[in-house]
């Protein structure tokens, strides 16, 4: 059995800088965290994916006498979450250092590296919101209808409105927008005493059945899309079709049907008659001849029939000048996994824990080990992780120009 260092043990390194890890985490305590019972639950704790099934969305069609309806296909489809992303954070202590109370040394040390991991895992996420179709646009001096606009979109795409699972990511200058608006500080509309909240700790709290946070990690520099063929002002081409039918799960789709060397940019979306899904390009194309591949995610959730009408959504002049990125999304739009890592080096030149949370399934291991020849001794705390998106179709980006309020 290892040595350890009286109170400065790798469990207890471990330990705090879960509590802390725990408490940094913004985006990552409101996504899926079920994958990891799944994957441990089947019986194999190994490999480096889980695979989750989404199962296959049917419409009801009426039967007619005499030839019944049309037989749906069942496409459902393989979601992998991929535990390839190993973060970690390093740095020594001297000797001195380590006769500090423990209290010293969270604050120090524990607590800052800690939230160097968190701030990672939350800008994984974050760049999750990329792959997400539907989109709303706001314009205008900030409202209620900030909120109301992107809900009614999550609305229409038949999102499940449950209580509780509904968030709103926010930039710091939309949350600098939303602590101005009434429906968050005034007592006559909140309720007496239930605007303290926001104006003694800026939290903005639940509106409309969502709840509003803000980050710093939100998406403040995506570009505006310059596409000719969504371009604003009714110039661009929308519409085309599928060009040879294309089978379910497939990424990739040749087109036809537009018109001359257009371009798409990532980012453009477009749906396929016949699927309710908003595909989202994942490259850069250009059309010759109005003919092309086109490569979205997410992969085809139905069959598409040849010469089906692809039709991308065509951009408005505020549309284009959209350069911040919030978002407003169902619990189960995205998915984070973590995997315990192994104390296999424990004892052999290095005293190593791993603690893992029973109820977030956040884990994080430390390591310790002692340079004699200069009285340091070094301390790394690691996390490994895969994040996924699950269902694109559950969220909605929420994009506003600079002009916008505040600016």
């Amino acid at each position: 059995m290892a040595n350890v260092l009286g109170n400065y043990n790798p469990e207890f390194y471990a330990q705090e800088a879960l509590i802390q890890l725990f408490k940094a985490l913004g985006m990552a305590g409101r996504v899926h965290r079920g994958a990891e019972q799944e994957r441990n639950g089947a019986g194999n704790s190994k490999g480096d994916t889980i695979n989750l099934k989404r199962p296959t969305k049917f419409t009801s069609a009426e039967h007619v006498a005499g030839s019944g309806s049309t037989t749906q296909d069942v496409v459902g489809e393989n979601i992998a979450i991929t535990l390839n992303n190993h973060q970690e954070v390093k740095y020594a202590l001297t000797d001195r250092e380590l006769a500090y109370s423990s209290e010293q040394i969270i604050t120090d040390h524990i607590t800052p590296a800690a939230y160097a991991l968190a701030d990672k895992i939350d800008l994984d996420l974050h760049a999750l919101g990329a792959k997400v179709g539907p989109k709303a646009h706001i314009s205008g001096t900030a409202s209620s209808s900030f909120i109301t606009g992107p809900r009614k979109v999550l609305r229409t795409n038949e999102v499940p409105m449950d209580a509780g699972m509904i968030h709103y990511l926010v930039d710091s200058g939309m949350e600098a927008a939303f602590l101005d608006l009434g429906i968050f500080h005034e007592a006559q509309i909140t309720g007496q005493g239930s605007n303290q909240a926001a104006l003694m700790n800026g939290t903005l709290g639940q509106r409309f059945g969502v709840e509003v946070f803000a980050s710093q990690n939100a998406d403040t520099d995506v570009a505006a899309l310059t596409s000719t063929a969504t371009a604003s002002a009714a110039t661009g081409d929308a519409v085309g079709a599928v060009n040879g039918a294309t089978a379910v799960n497939v990424g990739t789709m040749a087109v036809n049907g537009f018109t001359l060397a257009e371009t798409f940019e990532i980012g453009d979306t477009f749906t396929i008659a016949g699927d309710v899904t908003v595909y989202t390009l994942t490259a850069n194309t250009t059309l010759a001849a109005g003919a092309g591949n086109i490569t979205f995610y997410p992969a085809l959730r139905r069959n598409a029939a040849n010469a089906a009408v692809v039709t991308f959504n065509l951009l408005n002049a505020i549309e284009e000048a959209a350069h911040l990125r919030n978002l407003m999304f169902h619990r189960n739009a995205f998915a984070l996994a973590f995997a315990p890592l192994p104390n296999t080096g424990d004892g052999k030149g290095a005293q190593m824990a791993t603690v893992t949370d029973e109820v977030s399934g956040l884990s994080v291991r430390a390591r310790m080990w002692y340079d004699g020849g200069t009285a340091t001794n070094f301390v790394a705390l690691d996390a490994l992780y895969g994040t996924q998106v699950l269902d694109p179709m559950l969220g909605v980006q929420v994009k506003r120009a600079t002009t916008v309020y505040p600016a």
